[in-house]
């Protein structure tokens, strides 16, 4: 009897790094896969990025719209509000075997919640990480207590979910999905203007909000621009920044930029084969990414880590860690336009064959799976 997986993906980052993962457990047949869509994927105003995970093939068993208003946390909770209602209803008309979720997003939160009451499995992935200026730090750690199984990108995460109280036996390192998925790169999903683009003549830019800390992002993002215009005989490709509280800032003041800077080129959604080509012929990432961390090492470039977004995960180093000031970030583009040609990362997130890894893990799961829900999971004790 085929076992039924869901994946819960709100954002095209989660997507893009699971996708070869998904497309190994949706050519096995002993398995039915189901891809259940909510968030920023379903809103016009981040790119409808649900499209592209049309375009690849999966079943989208449900779209579960929220209504996402980025300009307050009380509207962020409410969000999270929706969500968990929504899911719940959808957790109790449809059977899931086994529940993935990847990583700290609040919506995510909602969904664990749900899924957790009705006594679903949950597979979690990138647990154990530390992020101290957002939300995503507890939101994390709170998935992880509500789960049975742990893919974890590093040993030293490995750890610190047995050290939330997960029991070892149901916590496995991995490796990082995105660190290697960014290696392949499919040039038919890349647009042509990317492709256009000089290699090695532009700079790439990602900035989301710190959520946790009191800083200004208008001043953040500002000093982030204010730094690009120094340089203005590079080009310079803005992405969409995620649905976080103040995200909106962020675009908004970006998209000005843009409208008036003819050396700029500004994408709310591109596929990840296109990321990771833009980023692969960049002369760096500057921002505040996690994609700066995991994946643009083995992508062979820079990151210029702006701000405390990111702070506590662990580092390769070609990571340059600035505070979000002018005067550092200038530093470190100097340094970077200086050295880029000469860059050899080493990216302690990169495992060899790790989609194929989590594919053999999740079967030998599915295989003990009946056996492990018998009994509620008890607290570990080092």
């Amino acid at each position: 009897m085929k076992k039924s997986i869901a994946f819960v993906t709100g954002s095209r980052a989660d997507y893009g790094i699971m996708r070869r993962y998904l497309e190994l457990l949706n050519n096995d047949e002993s398995i039915e896969l189901s891809i259940l869509t909510t968030g920023a994927l379903l809103d016009d105003r981040f790119g409808h990025q649900v499209d592209l995970i049309y375009a690849d093939g999966f079943n989208v068993a449900a779209e579960i719209e929220l209504p996402i208003d980025t300009t307050s946390d009380l509207a962020t909770i409410h969000t999270m509000s929706v969500a968990q209602d929504r899911f719940a209803e959808y957790f109790d008309n449809n059977k899931v075997d086994l529940l993935i979720i990847l990583g700290d997003r609040y919506e995510m939160l909602s969904v664990a919640i749900a899924a957790a009451m009705k006594k679903i499995p949950i597979l979690h992935v990138h647990g154990g990480e530390a992020t101290f200026a957002n939300y995503d730090e507890f939101i994390r750690h709170a998935i992880t207590k509500m789960s049975l199984y742990h893919f974890t990108a590093t040993e030293e995460y490995r750890r610190r979910v047995v050290q939330l109280g997960e029991d070892p036996s149901r916590v496995f390192y991995v490796g990082a999905l995105g660190a290697e998925n960014c290696l392949y790169i499919d040039e038919n999903n890349v647009v042509e203007e990317i492709k256009a683009l000089k290699s090695k003549s532009y700079f790439v830019v990602l900035f989301h909000p710190e959520t946790l800390t009191n800083v200004d992002v208008a001043e953040q993002i500002q000093a982030v621009l204010d730094s690009c215009e120094k340089y203005n005989n590079y080009n310079y490709v803005f992405l969409g920044s995620n649905a976080d509280t103040n995200s909106h800032i962020i675009r908004k003041m970006v998209k000005e930029y843009v409208d008036s800077h003819n050396n700029t080129f500004y994408y709310e959604n591109l596929h990840t084969d296109g990321y990771h080509y833009l980023l692969k012929n960049s002369i760096c990432l500057i921002g505040n990414s996690s994609s700066g961390i995991i994946e643009a090492p083995s992508l062979g470039i820079y990151t210029i880590n702006i701000g405390d977004r990111q702070d506590g995960r662990v580092r390769g180093n070609s990571v340059i860690d600035v505070d979000c000031g002018f005067e550092k970030i200038t530093e470190a583009m100097d340094k970077v336009i200086e050295l880029h040609k000469t860059v050899k990362p080493i990216n302690p997130y990169y495992k060899e064959n790790s989609a194929e890894l989590y594919y053999s893990t999740t079967k030998l799961l599915l295989n003990r799976l009946d056996v492990d829900v018998q009994k509620p999971k008890v607290f570990y004790d080092i």
